[in-house]
């Protein structure tokens, strides 16, 4: 598993060969759902970087671009 978190979205389903089971978590909690891509990035990811890519789900905790993840990401 690539390590995709502080990147933006976009380049994180390029990270990910657009794999289409990628499912997204609002970090905020607030349940907002993604339409444009390019104006989020990712915070958290599930497995960790480093895990064996092995066609179990992923989930990404996304942010808006212009919101903090915290932690300095």
């Amino acid at each position: 598993m690539p390590d995709v978190s502080g990147k933006g979205l976009v380049a994180a389903y390029q990270a990910l060969n657009y794999d289409n089971t990628v499912h997204l978590k609002d970090g905020r909690g607030a349940g907002r759902h993604v339409l444009w891509p390019g104006s989020w990035k990712v915070c958290d990811q599930y497995p960790k970087a480093g895990t064996p890519f092995s066609h179990r789900p992923i989930t990404l905790t996304v942010v808006k671009a212009r919101e903090s993840c915290g932690a300095g990401r």
